[in-house]
């Protein structure tokens, strides 16, 4: 009687680790951590300076990255996010660089800091000045247009070389779900430091020491059922998208805009294309950039925007 007891005990506890096993395999997710540590092709970053009338001067081939001295000098990066699974649930972000040097001075009684902001327009590597985001087209604010909501900071104090962390989670997270298109981050110093900071960039021949952002995110062990991509709002109408000239397609539409709504066009990566105003709740585009060039096949960008809400949503192009 007893060993039956034992055996049926036995038998019931298997069956629900079993079922435990079986509904954890629906349930589970997983992290996984990626490293973006691009070289000279395909990283972006550069500084900018005001310093001895270097406010013309593009430093995008610098090995170094130079930040503060009476905040003169700003750094500016750029992560191509495109290899983060969409499927991904972001943790954490994290940006790293290596201080290479930190001049001496008496401005630990201040201690150092580098503030990490949000970058609000586009700039070109190879062309960005203090003056200009790119070929002449001015900054709104001279030093860079950016979110003057500081995203994270660091001291320096004591420090003059090794890797220096900044936690990025928030806009990272807003860049990949789209809140925000991915313009890169710019750091500074207080502009009564009189520190200057030089970090490797990413043109540098050693791999180890290039300037990474590292992303912890969690996926799910099961795809999640498809969903139709929801409309930009329940009123605005995009068509025809996909855009097909093949099919007769001439020109893409923006239908029941609010009054006073500004169309902005990016390419992926956040170069604006085209802008369009909103007229009697229209707006047409020809599939054309700005200099009146068709635009090639691919992904693009769209924000419809007012001065009370905002609207974002991608076109497909497929010639």
């Amino acid at each position: 009687m007893v060993n039956s007891m034992r055996n049926r005990m036995k038998l019931l506890l298997f069956l629900v680790f079993w079922l435990l096993a079986i509904f954890s395999n629906f349930t589970y997710s997983y992290a996984e951590q990626l490293t973006i540590q691009p070289g000279p092709e395909y990283g972006k970053d550069s500084y900018i300076s005001k310093w001895c009338g270097g406010q013309s001067k593009n430093f995008g081939n610098s090995e170094d990255i130079y930040v503060g001295y009476y905040d003169c000098n700003r750094g500016l990066l750029r992560f191509d996010l495109s290899s983060i699974p969409p499927d991904a649930s972001i943790s954490s972000a994290e940006l790293y660089l290596y201080l290479k040097t930190s001049s001496d001075g008496d401005d630990d009684y201040h201690n150092t800091k580098i503030y990490l902001h949000r970058i609000t327009n586009f700039w070109k590597e190879e062309e960005v000045t203090w003056k200009d985001r790119y070929r002449k087209e001015r900054w709104d604010s001279e030093g860079g247009d950016f979110d003057w909501t500081i995203e994270s900071s660091v001291s320096l104090k004591g420090k003059t070389s090794g890797w220096v962390s900044w936690g990025v989670t928030r806009t990272v997270k807003d860049w990949f779900n789209e809140k925000y298109i991915n313009f890169g981050f710019l750091l500074r110093q207080n502009a009564y430091n009189k520190k200057e900071n030089r970090f490797f960039s990413s043109n540098i021949p050693w791999v180890h020491y290039r300037p990474k952002l590292v992303v912890s995110y969690k996926l799910k062990e099961t795809p999640p059922e498809p969903v139709p991509p929801e409309p930009v709002s329940p009123s605005v109408k995009v068509y025809p998208n996909p855009f097909k000239p093949t099919l007769g397609h001439s020109e893409v539409k923006f239908v029941n805009l609010p009054s006073g709504a500004s169309v902005r066009i990016f390419c992926i990566d956040g170069e604006i294309v085209r802008i369009l105003q909103e007229k009697d709740g229209k707006a047409n585009w020809d599939v054309k950039d700005d200099e009146g060039e068709k635009v090639s096949s691919g992904f693009y960008l769209y924000h419809i925007e007012t001065d009370r809400e905002r609207h974002s949503g991608k076109i497909v192009i497929i010639r």
